[in-house]
């Protein structure tokens, strides 16, 4: 079980804490630390769940020999200023970082561990209200799992790399017993993937669900009330942006290059989202190996879209850019297996006109690679 295994680990909680907290507040305005600008929040929580089979006769054998516990430990704060738009917007959403640890008592997965960051949305302002609800979304890095070996771990074809994405949707449930803690409980879907960087990636994937308790560290009051807002000027942003990725066609091979330069033009309709059109290119390393028909080098190595965009905005410099593309060429041979592909991720406006941030692109929901982007925006907003 997760929890005994967890005690023994409690140093490295501690530690953890030690590490992460003050990482939390420098990341906040200057003017705001050691104020009353933020409440701050530490969560602990259990899970158990369902892990899903990949469909075979040895993905199901895996599957009937796992039995899986999850544990985490979340540092979370929330913006208290009744001026800031998105906390406005999002009902004083909670945003922070966590750690996590698990067992899936079966030796050819591990025992993954995973450092991310989140965000969870109330559904509504929750005031003195004893039972609320909200949505969450977690991003991270996973480590320490037991990848596929042809030789000492034959059995695990789900997962071909030691490091993976950890990704963790949930619907929760909040009870409140005083103005400090708060019970909660959430059932969601719980992803570890490496974005067919190294092959087999069929996935991990679980139905988990968890209960916790969150310990508000300061007194601070979130104020419950919807905060009137400024009427939205439209308006249109281009992106520029330029993604590489490495990809994985064959097991035991190596990966190769994937470039794709992004040009999207997109009208910002409201405070939350943006909708556009645009162009993706996308260079595929080594194609030759891999093509053998009688096509130029070019055509071999090219492809290119035309992407349908949408941006969720959810701060001032966060967004999630969703898209849903199709093919005016591509190739077969470089993974590009169906006439369309979708793509969700996260990025991060660092500056007024650039961004950075990583993105899943898939074929029909099957990843094909993990894009890591940078890019410049050319955009006249008013607001």
């Amino acid at each position: 079980m997760v929890l005994f295994t967890t005690v023994k680990s409690l140093k490295s909680y501690i530690t953890l804490y030690l590490f992460l907290y003050p990482l939390m507040l420098y990341a906040q305005p200057a003017d705001t630390i050691g104020a009353s600008g933020f409440a701050k929040y530490i969560d602990l929580r259990i899970e158990n769940g369902l892990m899903l089979s990949n469909g075979t006769a040895l993905g199901k054998q895996v599957v009937d020999n796992t039995y899986y516990n999850g544990f985490d430990v979340r540092f979370s704060f929330r913006n208290l200023d009744t001026q800031d738009l998105y906390s406005n917007l999002y009902r004083r959403p909670y945003l922070g970082l966590g750690w996590y640890t698990s067992t899936f008592n079966n030796a050819s997965i591990g025992n993954p561990c995973a450092i991310y960051g989140f965000l969870t949305l109330p559904l509504s302002f929750e005031g003195q209200q004893k039972l609320t609800f909200a949505y969450s979304a977690a991003f991270g890095l996973a480590y320490n799992f037991n990848p596929y070996d042809s030789i000492s771990n034959p059995m695990n074809r789900y997962i071909g790399s030691p490091v993976n994405c950890y990704v963790h949707l949930g619907l929760l449930m909040n009870y409140r017993f005083n103005s400090r803690w708060v019970a909660n409980a959430t059932v969601g879907f719980k992803h570890f993937s490496n974005g067919a960087y190294e092959l087999p990636n069929a996935g991990i994937n679980l139905i988990p669900l968890t209960v916790g308790l969150n310990y508000r560290l300061n007194q601070e009051d979130v104020m419950a009330s919807k905060q009137p807002l400024k009427p939205y000027l439209n308006h249109y942003r281009t992106n520029i942006t330029l993604s590489g990725a490495r990809k994985n066609y064959n097991i035991n091979n190596p990966n190769y290059l994937k470039i794709e330069l992004s040009v999207n033009h997109l009208k910002q309709v409201s405070y939350k989202y943006r909708l556009g059109l645009g162009l993706d290119v996308v260079y595929a390393e080594k194609s030759e190996l891999r093509n053998t028909s009688d096509q130029s080098a070019f055509s071999k190595s090219i492809s290119y879209s035309v992407v349908g965009s949408w941006e969720w905005v959810l701060t001032k410099r966060l967004y999630v850019p969703i898209g849903l593309a199709v093919y005016l060429h591509r190739n077969f041979e470089n993974g590009e297996l169906v006439p369309y592909y979708e793509r969700i991720g996260f990025r991060y406006q660092f500056a007024e006109h650039c961004h950075a941030g990583v993105t899943v692109k898939a074929h029909n929901a099957v990843a094909d690679i993990l894009e890591w982007s940078i890019g410049y925006t050319f955009h006249n907003n008013k607001n």
